[in-house]
């Protein structure tokens, strides 16, 4: 794919509580490896796309919602790669499509509109024979999650070239948690759960990190749901969006610096630590 950034940059992430509790933070500009499939987006697919094209797949196929930014990013990378592109959404087929989803056909992703039981069954990969099986066809799961995404995830490290005490990401499926952690084993990694009711991955996630403990996840950022905002988030927001001159997701990114705010005012994060936060792009929620 043309026009890919990497390394993307690590720029000083400013605020006056860093200072005052002498705590230094940089922020990994993944958003700008590339203006459409930006940063973990280009990340988690790369090798997959790579895979499908190696086992001479003609067809990706994946699912996701309204506002996806999985879906977008992939709708875009397939069409770069020359294969066709599918997506099962959680949606009914009679709503008026939403932006994110009009870029999708628009680059050739042909949608398939399925119940909720039916999204929950092809999550659980309990259907993906019966609705997503074509003889030349590439299955990603829902967000990209597998071990080439993980892969692609763990690569961060070698564009960073100090330590951090703590690295901080927006977590939906949890491959680009996972990759951080064993990109970073000697960093304390913490996912910022992005939607209600995350606990589950705690034990999903074990299995993919086996042996590391240097992980863990924040629970309590997510404003009452995915994509659910509240005046104190937006305030944040803004706040730290004035001091840095670029603008955060209110889906994903904007949690996450909601939780590194209360983590520093807190003492969670002593003083004089080194703090690496990863700014994954995807600004499809902004749309809603």
């Amino acid at each position: 794919m043309r026009d890919i950034k990497v390394p993307s940059p690590v720029e000083i992430f400013k605020h006056p509580i860093f200072d005052m509790n002498k705590i230094s933070v940089d922020i990994k500009r993944d958003d700008l490896i590339h203006p459409i499939v930006s940063g973990n987006k280009w990340r988690k697919l790369k090798y997959l796309i790579q895979e499908a094209q190696r086992l001479g797949k003609s067809q990706v196929i994946s699912m996701g919602g309204n506002y996806s930014n999985h879906l977008h990013a992939l709708a875009y990378s397939a069409k770069a790669a020359g294969l066709v592109a599918k997506g099962f959404v959680r949606a009914n087929s009679q709503q008026e499509l939403t932006p994110t989803l009009r870029d999708c056909i628009d680059w050739g992703m042909e949608l398939e509109f399925v119940s909720r039981n039916e999204y929950q069954a092809l999550r659980e990969q309990q259907n993906i024979k019966s609705f997503a099986e074509v003889e030349d066809s590439y299955w990603i799961s829902e967000g990209g999650f597998s071990e080439l995404a993980i892969k692609g995830v763990a690569e961060i490290a070698k564009e960073v070239d100090k330590h951090y005490d703590f690295i901080l990401t927006a977590t939906g499926s949890g491959a680009t948690m996972v990759g951080l952690a064993k990109g970073f084993p000697n960093s304390k990694v913490i996912g910022v759960a992005a939607f209600k009711g995350a606990s589950y991955l705690k034990d999903e996630l074990s299995d993919y990190l086996p042996e590391l403990e240097n992980w863990s996840l924040d629970l309590e950022h997510h404003c009452g749901g995915f994509a659910k905002i509240n005046a104190q988030l937006m305030q944040i927001k803004a706040e730290f969006e004035g001091y840095n001159g670029f603008k955060f997701d209110k889906v994903y990114n904007a949690k996450m610096i909601y939780a590194l705010h209360d983590m520093v005012a807190g003492e969670e994060i002593s003083p004089g630590s080194k703090v690496l936060l990863i700014n994954t792009g995807g600004l499809q929620g902004d749309r809603i």
